[in-house]
């Protein structure tokens, strides 16, 4: 299971870089890792269902059913194993019917995208395909580790996964506005949906005392957090399924590619909601706050939807709306809480999964061959596609429930559930009825539409389809003709799941017949009214009525999204108010406030102190004091970045005095590196600070905030180092544990790269997040490209990138000669610093150091010369190798993050002492080094334009109106 999520996302990762040259026929080999999936997962099924049925034998015990379940159905990787964290998935009945579904259909779909992309009206003249498949995949991936997930945390994961891919996937290239809008719609709607569903998971986690979930469906806790906690799961649930009140995003989201809607909106991500209500519901069917919501939310969706079926014009709003009504009939049935409800809602999960693709796609071939798919523009396409119309009335008699296809086994399996109930079973059977009624209807309404021929309306010319394009759609829609017809097998895979619901008198089974009696009345009802209710409104077509303001899902939302919008410009403009200084007090007082009144009344103090502990460090110390104060006193911005530069260098050398080299090494060359980016603002900067905002108070409470941080953070220093009786054992620990497990004798590098690598992985990512985002907002102030103020420079081959200021010959040979020097210098603290004093981030600083000379020395064409690639892919990679070295040993069945250290003797090579954890520190290197060159093209070269843009305005001639010139012709 591990292996096919692995292949999905390695395989989705490489296909934007082979859609240039193979363009659609990346959805084919985009189709490979799901239909090996559903191959592999095929081979599993009589594994699956005999474990499954060793567990819920009667009188089996508790370990018999744990060793079902690990009978190669279940695969850990441990991540942290310290905190229980890992990735737990786990192939039950239900995940593998699920499973099933996800790879089955995704990989129809995938092959049903090569024929739709040809020339599709949707798609641009040169429209990439690596993206859109790459995400495609990408969302096939993480929903089948969603529904194979067996831990709650690793389920959310692949959820908000699914929330993020299905967010491109709808948006694609976000050229309209309608793409952007719907996608926000989407991403907003089911996101918010998901942060109480991770609250929830928190408590149902604790309460369990695990979070795993095959152990909480097995022994589920109780109590009014637990009641909480599956109210707050249910939210989240609703919002990924489109139930009320969440339903309004799905209609909104048709603005995808159909073969997009045909994958997301019928088998994968819309029953994501459906798959965690039946997960949850055999342990906690009793509890009245999730079954009592679930059905009756369920069935107000059903009815909801199905009547806004009936009177959409547009085919694919038709079956989003139907789309809606089914999956509050799914959510109703499996939140119901019986054996005979959960066959019937297994056996609808599959049905509609067929069914609803198969139609999507039929929808998708319409437009593609009609043009359109508005049914007041076609008609009589029964004679130009037949075969389309066929395929599509296989699928339609499944979804109204004809024998003896899969849908009519679980229509009347859901009919059956209600019967043996009380008055309120009979009511919300008869709700059902009602729904079935209006399923058949807006059924009979899309085949009229779709293919009928409208009197008075010449026949529409359409080019017959090829066999293909239509061949996707048929697979599924002849599926559920063959799975009704072969039933056996589906009731022994659904039974799987619903044997974990208590039985009252005799098992309900799937049979095409189980003779005359209510169920199949029920079905005749549903069918007959769905006749009737079609025909009352045959002609004309009804226009879309208004719904009242207070009922329009659409209207709350919209209105919703304005009203946050508007708080946050007001609350913006009040606590934004654009002065660095505010927010930076605003900061310090709350640091004093908070972390600084718990070190006054909780902190313990040391009780002997020395001054000092070697002599040299008072000369140094006092260095720093006078920097300080110079820098207070200091009226020019350069001499007070200057000042501040030797402050940091006296701190780094006390760290040499107390031997810390690795430590007084990244102070230094943090220190540089920082002086350097000063000096890069400076340059657009007055010379002097402002004297306007020097009044007397202002000066006061600046003077007593500075002091006030400045005692807190020297009581933190002294309250933190006579508190370190325990962390001492933990020193001690990694000292002598270093030379053995991490094969390193330099400790600070090995607490780094293995010991706390996941903290540093963190780290890496928050700074490469955080340096991609200030660069986007310094270049988000830059003029458009072409601009008088935007001369061109190395982002334009061969063009003179306007004049130069005079440049020192004999830096620029220095630099020629230092600076491969430098970088060599730079691996070298790379690859030593795991016996000796460096490591990934100083190397990394070190070769940024080194470029940072060059563009000393030759400005922005020595730095374009020496990188010819851009810094974020630099920074990428570096992220993308310091992950992939973590996750490695996972593959190996070792915990992620572990180090394997070797020791040999190798050919030509001689002895050699390898530590995995370098290839993590060559991440860490790389990632820096793309951060400093953001830093230089981003405060460097940008400004280096701006100031060319200005020369180039003083010395070119004043542009006359109306020349037909464009400004930025001048400059170039």
């Amino acid at each position: 299971m591990f292996v096919a999520l692995v292949a999905h996302i390695v395989l989705a990762a490489a296909l934007p870089a082979l859609g240039a040259r193979l363009g659609r026929a990346t959805y084919l080999i985009a189709a490979l890792a799901p239909a090996a999936t559903f191959g592999w997962l095929a081979s599993r099924v009589p594994a699956v269902l005999d474990g499954a049925g060793a567990a819920h034998a009667e009188g089996a015990t508790a370990a018999n059913a744990a060793s079902a379940a690990q009978n190669g159905f279940s695969e850990v990787v441990t991540w942290a194993s310290t905190v229980d964290l890992e990735l737990a998935l786990r192939l039950s009945p239900l995940a593998l019917l699920m499973a099933l579904l996800v790879t089955g259909v995704g990989a129809m779909v995938m092959l049903y995208s090569f024929t739709y992309h040809h020339h599709n009206h949707e798609d641009g003249p040169a429209s990439p395909h690596g993206g859109p498949s790459a995400a495609l995949l990408a969302f096939a991936g993480a929903m089948l580790g969603l529904v194979l997930s067996d831990d709650l945390l690793t389920l959310y994961v692949f959820w908000e996964l699914t929330t993020v891919l299905s967010f491109l996937l709808i948006g694609q290239r976000g050229a309209g506005a309608a793409d952007r809008r719907s996608a926000v719609q989407a991403l907003l709607m089911t996101s918010t949906g998901g942060l109480p569903m991770l609250l929830g998971f928190v408590l149902l986690g604790q309460a369990a005392g695990t979070y795993r979930i095959s152990a909480i469906l097995a022994a589920p806790p109780e109590g009014p957090a637990v009641v909480v906690a599956l109210v707050l799961v249910l939210v989240g649930a609703l919002a990924k399924s489109a139930q009320i009140p969440f339903h309004s995003w799905l209609p909104s989201a048709m603005v995808a590619p159909t073969p997009v809607s045909a994958y997301l909106h019928a088998a994968a991500m819309v029953k994501a909601g459906v798959f965690l209500v039946a997960t949850i519901t055999p342990a906690f069917a009793e509890v009245a706050g999730w079954r009592v919501p679930a059905v009756l939310l369920g069935t107000a969706t059903m009815l909801l939807g199905g009547i806004r079926a009936l009177v959409q014009t547009d085919l694919k709003r038709l079956l989003a709306f139907g789309t809606i009504s089914q999956l509050g009939f799914l959510t109703a049935l499996v939140g119901f809480g019986s054996r005979t409800a959960a066959i019937a809602g297994a056996t609808l999960i599959i049905a509609h999964a067929l069914f609803k693709s198969a139609l999507f796609m039929v929808v998708g071939i319409i437009d593609h061959q009609a043009g359109t798919r508005d049914v007041r523009e076609l008609s009589g396409l029964w004679r130009a596609l037949p075969g389309t119309c066929a395929v599509a009335a296989l699928a339609a008699a499944s979804m109204i429930g004809l024998p003896p296809f899969l849908g009519f086994l679980g229509k009347e399996a859901a009919f059956e559930a209600l019967l043996d109930g009380g008055v309120a079973d009979l009511v919300l059977l008869a709700v059902l009825v009602v729904g079935a009624v209006l399923t058949t209807a807006y059924t009979l309404r899309f085949l009229w539409g779709g293919f009928g021929t409208r009197r008075g309306a010449s026949p529409r010319a359409v080019a017959r389809p090829a066999a293909v394009f239509v061949a996707p759609a048929a697979v599924p829609a002849i599926a559920g003709l063959v799975l009704g017809i072969a039933y056996p097998a589906v009731d022994r895979l659904v039974a799987a799941y619903a044997d974990g619901f208590p039985v009252h008198g005799e098992a309900y089974h799937l049979a095409l017949w189980h003779g005359v009696g209510w169920p199949l009345a029920a079905a005749g009802v549903a069918l007959a009214g769905g006749l009737l209710v079609f025909a009352a409104g045959l002609r004309p077509w009804p226009p879309v009525p208004q719904l009242p303001r207070a009922l329009d899902a659409q209207r709350a939302y919209e209105r919703g999204v304005w009203a946050l919008d508007r708080l946050s410009v007001a609350v913006t403009g009040r606590l934004q108010a654009g002065s660095l200084p505010v927010y930076l007090g605003v900061i310090l007082v709350t640091v004093l406030a908070v972390p600084g009144g718990a070190l006054v009344t909780a902190s313990s103090w040391p009780e002997h102190l020395p001054w000092w502990d070697y002599r040299i460090q008072l000369p140094l110390a006092a260095g720093v004091v006078l920097a300080s104060l110079a820098v207070v006193r200091a009226s020019g911005r350069l001499t007070a970045t200057l000042l501040l530069g030797a402050v940091g260098y006296g701190i780094g050398a006390l760290y040499v005095v107390e031997g810390a080299p690795d430590l007084a090494l990244a102070q230094f060359l943090v220190e540089t590196l920082s002086l350097v980016a000063f000096v890069f603002v400076l340059r657009r900067m007055p010379a002097r600070f402002s004297t306007a905002d020097r009044s007397a108070p202002l000066r006061l409470a600046r003077i007593a905030a500075a002091l006030s941080v400045g005692a807190f953070v020297a009581g933190l220093a002294i309250a933190t180092s006579g508190s370190r009786a325990a962390s001492v054992e933990v020193s001690r620990e990694y000292i002598a544990r270093s030379p053995e497990e991490t094969g390193a004798t330099n400790v600070v590098n090995a607490i780094v790269v293995d010991f706390r690598a996941f903290d540093t992985l963190g780290e890496i990512a928050v700074l490469a997040v955080a340096a991609l985002g200030v660069a986007s907002l310094l270049l988000l102030a830059r003029p458009p490209a072409g601009s008088a103020a935007d001369p061109p420079g190395d982002s334009a081959p061969g063009v003179d990138p306007g004049p130069m200021p005079p440049r020192s010959v004999l830096l620029e040979v220095t630099t020629r000669a230092v600076f491969p020097v430098v970088l060599v210098f730079s691996a070298y603290l790379l690859f030593a610093g795991h016996t000796r004093t460096g490591g990934g981030f100083s190397g990394g600083l070190v070769a940024g150091l080194a470029f940072v000379l060059r563009y000393v020395a030759g400005r922005r064409r020595k730095v374009g010369a020496a990188v010819p690639v851009v810094p974020t892919a630099v920074i990428g990679t570096g992220l993308v190798v310091a992950a992939t070295a973590g996750l490695a040993p996972a593959l190996a069945g070792d915990p992620a993050l572990d180090s394997f250290v070797f020791k040999g003797d190798l050919p030509i090579l001689g002895h050699v002492e390898l530590v995995t954890s370098v290839f993590f520190d060559m991440g860490v290197y790389l990632l820096i080094i793309g951060v400093v060159l953001e830093l230089l093209r981003t405060l460097g070269t940008a400004v280096d334009k701006e100031a060319d843009a200005e020369r180039a305005a003083r010395t070119s001639p004043p542009q006359m109106a109306g020349s037909g010139r464009a400004a930025g012709s001048e400059v170039a």
